[in-house]
């Protein structure tokens, strides 16, 4: 069986390609003996299919600005002709969200590819700031068309400030409360003090691994420590949370 992990949601900018890049990178590092099969499928920016380092494959969905839905027959075959030992690191973009979640309830892909023993994790980010209720509405939408054995991995991104309302935070709020038997998981996304977000931020624009990070002559020595100290930050949060386990 293969584990499929996606990342998704309705919105643009809310780290589905980073959370899809640092899952890659670490399953890499830490659990699998070979690579993840990564794939791309947006069809606007493709942003994870840009990283250098992780050999992500594209599909392409798009035809005459719209998207076919038939076009998604091949990221079903893809899948389906997986080794038992495959693991799956896919990144929906917010304008393929939609058809995707339609073409795999309409044609009944979900269960089809569970009951071919595969295990599929969803993975929803959970954005601060004005994305916030967007965010948390998809989650409460993926959770709702979804069968139970499809599993939610929340991440919890604090780029914007942190994750609550009314003074609540997400495992107190209403929306943890009515999908808290599908999530399985929360991993946090800090908001870094100013002087590590800006290196971090230089690291994504590259679309770089950590690893590759570090082997660059333009980031200096303090650079390339505070890169270190994100990478184990952020490795500890999957740990901590159970995501990759």
């Amino acid at each position: 069986m293969a584990l499929i992990n996606v990342t998704l949601g309705t919105k643009g900018g809310i780290g589905k390609s980073f959370v899809a890049a640092l899952l890659a990178q670490y399953l890499m590092d830490n659990v699998l003996a070979k690579s993840p099969i990564c794939v791309d499928l947006d069809y606007v920016t493709q942003t994870f299919a840009n990283y250098r380092g992780l050999e992500v494959q594209y599909i392409d969905l798009e035809t005459d600005g719209d998207i076919e839905k038939r076009k998604f027959d091949t990221f079903v075959y893809r899948i389906a002709d997986a080794e038992d030992d495959d693991v799956f690191v896919i990144d929906c973009g917010g304008n393929t969200y939609k058809a995707l979640m339609n073409y795999m309830t309409v044609n009944n892909v979900f269960n089809m590819l569970l009951d071919m023993g595969n295990i599929i994790i969803l993975h929803v980010p959970i954005m601060g700031g004005q994305e916030l209720e967007d965010t948390m509405s998809a989650l409460r939408d993926i959770v709702a068309a979804t069968p139970p054995a499809v599993m939610v991995s929340v991440w919890i991104n604090q780029y914007h400030g942190a994750v609550e309302s009314g003074g609540k935070s997400f495992e107190q709020s209403e929306t943890y409360a009515e999908t808290k038997d599908r999530v399985r998981s929360i991993t946090y996304i800090p908001k870094w003090r100013e002087d590590m977000q800006q290196d971090v931020s230089e690291m994504l624009k590259e679309r770089i691994t950590f690893d590759a990070a570090l082997q660059l002559d333009r980031f200096y020595l303090m650079e390339k420590q505070r890169l270190t100290m994100a990478k184990r930050y952020l490795y500890q949060a999957i740990e901590k949370s159970g995501v990759c386990s």
